[in-house]
């Protein structure tokens, strides 16, 4: 407009109060990215696991990474998170997003996983664990071993390394440790008993995954997720 190649009133047609490009709609999960979210069914999270149940030391490491991911960590978290974060009793303690303690009692699964990944550590550091030593350690480049004891200059690219390569093997094809988090709200959200109430409500999921809003995880973790209503909506209005 400036340089006289277009007309004036298109410009204030297309900025003014009444123009669809004045506000954009709030979106969530990138809906218009490459890969938009994600929520794992359970089969499929059980088919992720799988994929790094291969017997290798990296194996281990990779569904200990995954374990973690479904239990709402995310990335940076796993990625930071040390010997010294497991307790005897089964619990993790460790330093979420914004300074703030989060805890989680680790399942069966990630347990038994952690037991045979600190003995396989401690063959390869030829030593005990220390409470400060990396439980996602170092891959060296261009092969499958380990360095022990190491943590990677960027821990959040090491986990997203780890999903890319697993999925990809288990044909789920792209998921991020964010999916992962959103899998853990929605596969709570999902458990229902035989009468259809839901074993974990609103503010439980809330608890599970560190939020300091309900709001947050209602608006970005099951709000997109949940579906039925409308499904059964469109049944009823089927006139």
């Amino acid at each position: 407009m400036r340089q006289g190649l277009i007309d004036s009133d298109v410009v204030e047609e297309a900025v003014g109060a009444d123009s669809p490009l004045r506000r954009i709609p709030r979106t969530y999960g990138k809906v218009q990215d490459k890969h938009p979210a994600r929520w794992l069914t359970h089969d499929e999270a059980i088919q992720l696991v799988a994929a790094c149940q291969d017997g290798t030391d990296l194996g281990l490491r990779d569904e200990i990474v995954i374990r973690l991911g479904l239990l709402g960590l995310r990335a940076s978290e796993i990625g930071h998170l040390t010997f010294g974060a497991i307790h005897d009793d089964g619990h993790i303690t460790w330093m979420g997003k914004g300074h703030k303690a989060r805890s989680h009692s680790a399942p069966v699964g990630l347990r038994q996983a952690l037991t045979r990944w600190v003995s396989r550590y401690e063959k390869g550091l030829r030593r005990p664990v220390r409470p400060n030593d990396p439980i996602v350690c170092r891959q060296h480049r261009g092969g499958p071993t380990l360095m022990w004891g190491v943590l990677s200059e960027q821990p959040r690219m090491v986990v997203a390394r780890t999903l890319t390569h697993r999925a990809s093997n288990a044909k789920l094809g792209h998921v991020t440790a964010h999916d992962l988090r959103r899998t853990a709200a929605g596969l709570l959200h999902r458990s229902l008993d035989k009468n259809g109430a839901h074993h974990f409500d609103l503010l439980d999921i809330q608890k599970v995954l560190g939020h300091s809003d309900p709001a947050t995880t209602m608006r970005c973790y099951l709000d997109p997720l949940d579906t039925a209503v409308i499904d059964k909506a469109a049944r009823v209005l089927d006139i």
